[in-house]
């Protein structure tokens, strides 16, 4: 189907890879590795014809189709598009039911592309490759703009394709699913994997392992030569400068074996710097009720607790992003979004616009923390994946998802204690959905996300909440939607003696609730006072009773935390049964 021999490609100031061979054959499912801006995307297009500035040979055979991350058309509406490829009588059949399988009604056919939202446009270009049937398909971040349905309906659909593809995708889930073998560029090569994720996974980690043994090995004897020599020639005797003579060039021969080593997936160690720690909120952190808007929303209500992570699911154009700029003020409703006690909040997208095009990654972060030396600077960036000399790019060069990244990485050095993030993962490499995941589940505050990532959320979050024709409910799992069904709760048969006294219990819990609330703000404002009594304090006796006082608040704080929620489950329950 494909032969790869001797493949080559650079650019003036980079080299992708070289030499690079492979044989792929007509079922094959290769999932196409590596960070942003190593040659993924080049190497796609070599192989579909459209890049040809490499050495080496390219032998392609049968129909192969490639489809671009940008999502590009030569067409101005779907069914024009569609038109375009179905030259037999059953294609033109098939452009109807493909359409109406893609979810677009009749009144989209004929709709303007250039208005369609980026989902949308993915969902066009997927439909119209398998009426065109293929051999082999290469497919560049098929999952971007996707909602969790639609990449449900894209699993399927590969798992039923009868031929072979390469795809590029940062989604960990969706590649787990669909992909059998992986490629990765990494360090001037494309490695090969003939195995499943989890145990691609597995043994990348065994050779950097491997590597970095080797390499502690080497310098662990570089300096016990080091030491012998400086050993005998301060010694001085004729016998022991001979000695120390042989071991130099024993010591030559080392330092030139560490430096031709080949850097396997070595990569520059960062030195572990930790998320900064933002200030508490009290136990409330967010109440949304009744929100709506524009009848997509429809008297939406929840609330976010303390350092609760929370996953906002649902179809594309169900309204999550709207959600998110309701809560973050940026556009009218109807109904009461109200923030709890010292809430402090960072909507990242909003951030990703404030970076200066012309500053370096470096730069930016030096903003933050200019009382820091360099190399803490450096190390911090690693931590989200700018390593070594691409701490010294320019943001203009950076791609979507490095941008994105970079912003959260400013944000949470201002200590911000809810993060607002929506579709973060879009244009994210692997690696750096890795470190964007690694990075909020290390942070202490809450979080409210927009993602369709499930790997990510579901590793992240600890609640999810489902949209779904303008209601929200809430959910164990964020799968599929056609397969969420809300729970009907049964209105118990109670006289009305006993609905008075129920409906008194409620209103004494409530009661009860918010004398908590209150007492809970209290000691939060109480502990923060001490924090910062302590801060300048020399006094041991008056710094151990502060303690003291310090720690039995915060038994008090946990205790009535404990109280709260399970006054809250009684409340609800109480509603359920008087119908409230």
């Amino acid at each position: 189907m494909i032969s790869i021999n001797k493949l080559s490609i650079a650019f003036p100031q980079k080299n992708l890879f070289s030499n690079f061979n492979a044989t792929v054959f007509p079922r094959d499912r290769i999932g196409l590795m590596g960070k942003n801006g190593c040659g993924k995307s080049t190497l796609l297009k070599a192989i579909a014809g459209i890049f040809k500035d490499y050495s080496g040979e390219i032998n392609v055979s049968g129909k192969v189709l490639y489809m671009d991350q940008y999502r590009t058309f030569d067409a101005s509406t779907p069914f024009e598009y569609y038109s375009q490829v179905a030259d037999t009588p059953e294609k033109q059949r098939q452009v109807r039911s493909i359409l109406k399988g893609l979810g677009f009604n009749e009144d989209d056919w004929n709709r303007n592309i250039s208005t369609f939202s980026g989902g949308e446009k993915t969902r066009l270009q997927l439909g119209r490759l398998f009426i065109e049937e293929p051999d082999f398909l290469l497919l560049d971040e098929p999952t971007n703009f996707l909602d969790i349905e639609s990449i449900e309906f894209l699993k399927s659909l590969l798992k039923s394709y009868k031929g072979g593809y390469i795809i590029i995708s940062h989604d960990r889930d969706f590649l787990r699913s669909v992909c059998d073998k992986f490629w990765e560029i990494n360090n001037e090569r494309v490695w090969i994997f003939d195995m499943d994720f989890d145990r691609y996974h597995l043994e990348r980690q065994r050779i950097m392992e491997t590597q970095r043994r080797q390499v502690a090995n080497i310098q662990k004897e570089i300096e016990r030569l080091r030491t012998i020599i400086d050993r005998y020639k301060k010694w001085g005797r004729e016998k022991f400068t001979k000695q120390a003579k042989s071991k130099e060039k024993m010591l030559e021969k080392m330092l030139e074996e560490l430096e031709n080593m080949p850097n396997l997936y070595l990569e520059e160690e960062e030195k572990k710097i930790g998320i900064p720690e933002p200030e508490n909120t009290g136990y409330m952190v967010l109440e949304v009720k009744d929100v709506s808007w524009n009848n997509l929303l429809k008297n939406v209500s929840f609330t976010v607790y303390q350092k609760d992570k929370i996953a906002i699911v649902g179809p594309n154009g169900s309204g999550k992003t709207t959600l998110l700029k309701i809560i973050t003020n940026q556009i009218p409703y109807s109904g009461s979004v109200n923030y709890g006690y010292k809430v402090n909040v960072a909507y990242v997208d909003q951030f990703v616009d404030q970076l200066d095009l012309e500053n370096t990654v470096f730069d930016e972060i030096f903003d933050e923390m200019p009382d820091k030396p360099d190399y803490v600077i450096r190390a911090y960036a690693g931590r989200f994946g700018f390593k070594g000399e691409d701490v010294f790019k320019t943001i203009d060069s950076l791609s979507g998802g490095e941008r994105q990244i970079l912003a959260l990485a400013k944000i949470l050095l201002r200590k911000p204690n809810l993060l607002i993030l929506d579709e973060p993962t879009n244009h994210m490499d692997l690696e750096t959905v890795e470190a964007l995941e690694d990075a909020l589940k290390e942070y202490k505050g809450g979080i409210i996300i927009v993602s369709h990532d499930l790997e990510l959320i579901r590793n992240v979050c600890n609640r999810f909440l489902s949209i779904k024709d303008g209601k929200i409910i809430e959910v164990d799992e964020p799968v599929f939607f056609a397969k969420q069904v809300k729970k009907e709760e049964k209105v118990k048969n109670i006289d009305f003696e006993e609905k008075k006294k129920l409906k008194n219990q409620l209103k004494s819990s409530k009661k009860k609730l918010e004398e908590l609330e209150q007492r809970e703000k209290e000691i939060s404002s109480r502990i923060d006072e001490i924090d910062s009594q302590m801060s300048y304090l020399n006094d041991y006796v008056k710094l151990m009773n502060l303690t003291k006082e310090k720690q039995e608040l915060e038994e008090e704080q946990l205790n009535i935390l404990e109280e709260m929620e399970n006054l809250k489950v009684k409340i609800s329950e109480l509603e359920k049964t008087v119908g409230e």
